[in-house]
């Protein structure tokens, strides 16, 4: 049974974070079917983007990792961390993207990922898109399946943030890896379902108040605690042995996330004789990041739709506090009133 534990958790969804403006948006994409990758000599893809009237930050792909070929007995690689991308803009610019995804498996992997670095370019002409491998073997070949890339544009930071408590009444065997399941549990678990209002790429950091180990999985179309490895997109180390730099306590997930798909956040105990700590769970991006189920015009939060929500609503107006903002827009204005009242009359799940 999967439980949201609302009573735990405090949802703040930040109207904007000020003037920030680092997250970033898609603003163009284009698939391009699979790409094959020999290490040792790379691929090059060129396609044109037009139309855009907005400057571009950075870049991103979906699609699968596959190792077509590689030292699979050993476990050498070709890792999906080795993989490397170059965009190269129409203006000359070239942005250098390693490692591309979040994960060290010679398996099937989806990744689904974005980087920023361009300096606001012009992004209407002719791009190329150079992959190589971070380690060359004339032997290893992998391939990107299904692939489609993204350009990225600024974006102001929204931020949603909330406590994760995992339950012990919800028990699961967690994964370790994307094709592996621990045998450290069970343990316990915590799930936050939420969907995007703007596609872009977005950052969830969880902090475990003990500084202890910890594991946060990203699923993607649906969360199963009895198939763990099912629609498993992505997962964020918190023992301190992260790829990225993260240290134990900490774990980070980055990703791209697109409208009209719903996500998993799963915050996991890290073995059955490790405490139960609680967490607390960032998400940063170029949208809300919004709880499936959630009421968002209930802005005082007592469970219920009434006329004092309207009170907390004018509150949340002259304040520009999160319950403002009920058009999803990442900004707090008159509008929200309108979208307030339909939301009101639209009633709570």
């Amino acid at each position: 049974m999967i439980r949201k534990n609302r009573d735990l958790m405090t949802l703040i969804v930040a109207c904007t974070a000020g003037s920030a403006y680092s997250s970033d948006k898609i603003i163009a994409s284009m698939p391009i079917g699979s790409v094959t990758v020999p290490t040792s000599a790379g691929a090059t893809v060129n396609m044109p983007f037009a139309g855009l009237s907005e400057g571009v930050t950075g870049f991103g792909i979906a699609g699968d990792f596959v190792v077509q070929t590689g030292d699979f007995g050993g476990g050498s690689g070709p890792w999906s961390v080795d993989v490397e991308i170059t965009a190269n803009a129409p203006g000359g610019e070239s942005l250098f993207w390693h490692p591309v995804g979040g994960e060290i498996s010679i398996a099937d992997y989806p990744l689904q990922d974005g980087t920023s670095g361009f300096a606001d370019v012009n992004g209407n002409g002719a791009w190329s898109f150079e992959f190589t491998a971070d380690v060359s073997q004339s032997n290893w070949i992998y391939r990107i399946d299904d692939a489609t890339l993204y350009l990225l544009g600024d974006a102001p930071d929204v931020i949603t943030q909330y406590t994760a408590e995992p339950d012990q009444n919800d028990q699961w065997n967690r994964p370790f890896s994307i094709v592996g399941v621990s045998g450290l549990g069970p343990v316990a678990y915590h799930v936050f379902e939420f969907t995007v209002t703007e596609p872009g790429l977005y950052d969830l950091t969880s902090v475990l108040a003990s500084g202890g180990n910890h594991f946060t999985f990203l699923y993607k179309g649906g969360f199963d605690p009895g198939q763990p490895l099912a629609n498993l997109l992505d997962y964020g180390l918190g023992n301190g042995f992260s790829p990225f730099d993260v240290p134990q306590g900490t774990s980070n997930i980055s990703a791209l996330l697109l409208e009209g798909e719903t996500y998993t956040w799963v915050t996991s105990e890290w073995s059955s004789t490790s405490p139960v700590g609680t967490s607390t769970n960032t998400i940063v991006g170029p949208g809300d990041a919004v709880e499936t189920g959630s009421c968002i015009a209930d802005v005082n939060g007592d469970g219920a739709l009434t006329p004092t929500d309207f009170t907390a609503w004018i509150n949340a107006f002259n304040n520009n506090l999160p319950g403002c903002d009920q058009n999803g827009d990442g900004s707090c204005t008159p509008t929200d009133f309108t979208a307030w009242i339909a939301n009101y009359n639209s009633g709570c799940p």
